[in-house]
């Protein structure tokens, strides 16, 4: 009978210490900061975007509280999209990996070049630097202008060395002197746009050549993180690669102090 007793006293003593500590637990724990809202727009040719929107959504999703919605779209379906009324409304930031590079319709570049410039937030990933402005007419086009550079064309396939030229930058802080991709595509930039802050060059001939790789740009009241790393499947798995893209992602939004 006192052994029952015993075992009765000893089990609301457990489930009050238990309970007890849930409660303290609770209280103690910090709250999760609020979400980042982002968009992925991708789709388009030469590039495996089918995946990569699984690498860049999650990887960046395991490095910061990020909830993703995705437009994976051809051209003509992606513009429909993105023609709607308010479609980045409920976004705290854009991110754009596509290689869209027929569009003729100035009104509607202009249109999504005007979101950006009221204010919202923007990452451009590899071939945004190659879409909306090939077979644009006019001098000043306003996709460039929102990237912060202008790109024509791209070097072979290799490896990029990337050197950080901005160390005091909140956005490099943490990448090394230098860091080379497992594989690449570096883009060939004519023009960096006043507006823009280079934060890294790259080079595929040990130095004897380099293109702004990694930037900022302040394009009207919005923000912009542009690279044009990140042709490959390897570079974007790359720890070092998904890093850099989450601290643009913070920057962009405000959530990364100076």
């Amino acid at each position: 009978m006192k052994s029952k007793t015993f075992l009765t006293i000893s089990l609301c003593l457990a489930v009050a210490i238990s309970a007890t500590t849930l409660i303290i637990g609770q209280d103690s724990a910090k709250k999760p900061e609020k979400a980042i809202k982002a968009l992925l727009v991708t789709g388009g040719g030469y590039h495996d975007y089918k995946a990569q929107k699984d690498i860049l959504t999650e990887g960046i999703s395991a490095r910061a509280n990020v909830e993703w919605e995705i437009i994976f779209a051809d051209e003509k379906e992606t513009k429909a999209k993105l023609s709607e009324t308010g479609w980045a409304d409920k976004f705290d930031v854009v991110v754009y990996n596509l290689c869209h590079a027929h569009e003729t319709d100035k009104a509607f570049v202009d249109s999504l070049s005007k979101i950006h410039a009221a204010g919202k937030p923007a990452i451009a990933i590899h071939c945004s630097m190659h879409s909306y402005h090939w077979k644009i007419e006019g001098k000043t086009k306003q996709w460039p202008a929102m990237l912060g550079v202008t790109s024509p064309r791209h070097g072979k396939k290799a490896a990029i060395k990337m050197e950080n030229v901005k160390k005091d930058h909140p956005v490099m802080k943490g990448f090394p002197e230098s860091w080379t991709t497992p594989e690449g595509e570096l883009y060939h930039i004519d023009k960096t746009w006043d507006t823009a802050t280079v934060l890294s060059r790259g080079t595929i001939d040990d130095g004897k050549t380099y293109h702004d790789c990694v930037w900022v740009n302040d394009f009207g009241k919005g923000r912009v993180f542009g690279t044009t790393v990140g042709h490959h499947n390897s570079t974007m798995k790359e720890p070092m690669y998904l890093d850099l893209l989450t601290r643009g992602v913070l920057w962009v939004t405000g959530n990364l102090e100076d």
